[in-house]
This record gives C-alpha cells, structure tokens and sequence, in this order.
C-alpha cells in the first residue's frame, strides 16, 4: 500500500513536470528565445576580458531570425581590429556596449553603430572610422576593462558607452570590480546553491518563483530594489571612472542611455526612474528615452523590435541610431568634426 502511495505521488511529480515544461510559463528569457538555460552564478572566466571566441564563425539561430555571426581575434563582430589599429589616416571613433551594441537582433551591416557611421560620412567631410566592441552579456565593468587592456592603443578621438537597464541585473549577478580576480581570473558572485536544480526542474522553478519569492535572477522579490540601487551605485561609479581614463587619454567619452524595446512607453516604472535619476544627470551622459519614447508614441514598437528575443530589430536599430546621431549633435557639434 505504502509502496503504491509512493510510486503515485513520483508518477503525479513526473507528470506535472511534464505539463510545466510544455506549458512555457516558467522557461527563462535566454531558454524562450535561444533554447538554452545559462548559468548566472559560480562562473569563472580565464581573463578579465568578456568577448566571443576570436575568429568565431557562428550560425547564429534563435527562435525569430538566423544569421551568420564572424568575430575578429578580440571575439567582436567586427573587422579585423588589426585593420583599425593600422589606420592612421582616420578620426578613430569606438563604441562599447552590451548585446544592443553589438547588433543581437539583426546583421553586422544594420547595427546603431553602423546607421551612425553613414550618418556621420554623409553629414561630415572629415573621414571617420568607426569600430563596434559590444559584446553581448558585457557591462560596464568588462567594457572598461577591454578599452583599457585592448583598445585604447589604437588612439580613438571618440569613445561611446551605450547602457540600458539590464546592466543592472548584470551587476546584480556578477557584482562590480571585485570581480576581477588578482590571478587574472574573473568570477561571478556565489549565487543560490541549487541553481543546478533550478535548470534541470521546472516544478522547483514554480516552487521557487510562486511560494518563496524568487524572480527568474534567483534574487528574493523583497530584496530587489535594495540591490537595485546598491547595483546602480556601482554602476555610477564605474562610468565616472572610465569618463576620467578617457580624459586621462584625451578622448571624448559619452555614454548613451537607452531603453529596451520593453522600455518603451513605460514612463512611471520604478527601476527606470531610478537608473536615469542616477546617471541622467551625468555631464557625459545622453538620456535616450526621452526622444525614442516620442518618436514611438506613433508607431508600434512590434513592428521595431522581436517579441521574443527582446531586441530591436533592424528597423528599431536604425532608428536608435538616428536617435543617437541627432542628439549626440544636440549635447556637442564638435564630436564629429
């Protein structure tokens, strides 16, 4: 009887696992749009650098679109930074940034950074040469540490830092420049020690997220906002220090504030006041929300943008650099000249 009971109770355990992973309700935002679970804690990385393999070649396939990514030899998907490096006959201009940086969403050819390098050739008669160093997954702190260890040798006049609000949950997870290990390693915070479970059950993510108040970054839901600002502080922080190097450097820095697709329209959310109430004000700093907030207040961002994937698309990524051309005019005319 007993022995009935309990093979009951498995077969039922089993069976709404089965219904919950059919079901889709509890797939992370990486699994919904790529397949795949990824690890947010205990990770160690064999540098203090984050990039794609160098010289990857990448059948890049999610649920939306499929392209083919080429990486150069510091993993960006970009030319050889070689060529950049050896150019002399151009005014150097770099872009730093996260997955909206490097273009995820669309191909090479229709990236923000390469709608402003056609903007900038066709409003200017100098020569300019932009280089995209956005890496998917990057954050301030990574892309400080790749313009000081790789690319502030090539002597660029321009660096521009693109950031959104996903930042936060990086820093969140990753921590700040602790991170950066004195044996060159670099590691992520010590998350929740059944985050192996986690990935492998959907019953114990349902557990986990509707009975103990976890959100998908394994964070309690009521120690959020405190980790929250304590990430945006560090965040702060970090961008005041790269604006300094930058000078130190005599390069012009800027950093572009931009909302996610998901973003847009939301005026009175919490975590978006907090991150431009923040870093707004900095003197380097250029909010975009408010200028893509108008232009989409008569347009659908559906039609800009992947439902699933969450990035632009390559009509919402030449938009966002039409954006950042006009208002990067606005803040300096010089920058291009």
């Amino acid at each position: 009887m007993v022995k009935k009971i309990i093979f009951s109770i498995i077969l039922f355990l089993v069976f709404l696992e089965i219904l919950l992973r059919f079901s889709g309700k509890y797939l992370t935002n990486n699994e919904k749009a790529s397949g795949w679970y990824v690890f947010k804690y205990k990770i160690v990385n064999s540098g203090w650098l984050h990039t794609w393999k160098p010289n990857l070649v990448l059948d890049y396939k999610q649920a939306e679109f499929r392209y083919t990514n080429l990486y150069n030899e510091l993993g960006h998907r970009e030319q050889p930074f070689s060529n950049f490096l050896k150019d002399t006959s151009s005014t150097k201009i770099i872009a730093i940034g996260d997955s909206f940086t490097e273009g995820d969403g669309t191909c090479y050819d229709s990236t923000w950074v390469k709608k402003l390098s056609f903007l900038v050739d066709n409003n200017t008669s100098q020569k300019f040469n932009f280089y995209n160093a956005g890496v998917c997954g990057s954050d301030v702190f990574f892309n400080y540490q790749m313009l000081r260890l790789k690319l502030v040798k090539s002597n660029p006049k321009l660096v521009i830092e693109c950031l959104n609000t996903s930042d936060i949950d990086d820093v969140i997870w990753k921590g700040g420049p602790e991170r950066f290990n004195s044996d060159s390693t670099s590691s992520v915070k010590i998350g929740p020690k059944w985050e192996k479970v986690y990935k492998n059950s959907h019953l114990f993510r349902a557990i986990i997220h509707r009975f103990l108040g976890y959100n998908e970054n394994l964070i309690k839901i009521n120690s959020i906002k405190e980790k929250e600002l304590n990430a945006i502080d560090l965040i702060g922080n970090q961008v005041k220090q790269t604006a300094y190097y930058c000078k130190q450097n005599n390069i012009n820095y800027v950093l572009l504030l931009q909302p996610c697709p998901a973003e847009i329209g939301m005026v009175n959310d919490e975590r978006q006041k907090l991150f431009l109430n923040k870093l707004s004000e900095l003197p380097f700093a250029i909010n975009l929300f408010k200028p893509l907030n108008q232009f989409y207040a008569t347009q659908s961002i559906k039609n800009f943008s992947w439902t699933i994937n969450g990035h632009y698309n390559s009509s919402g990524y030449w938009v966002l650099g039409n954006t950042i051309f006009n208002e990067m005019g606005k803040k300096d005319s010089t920058l291009f000249k």
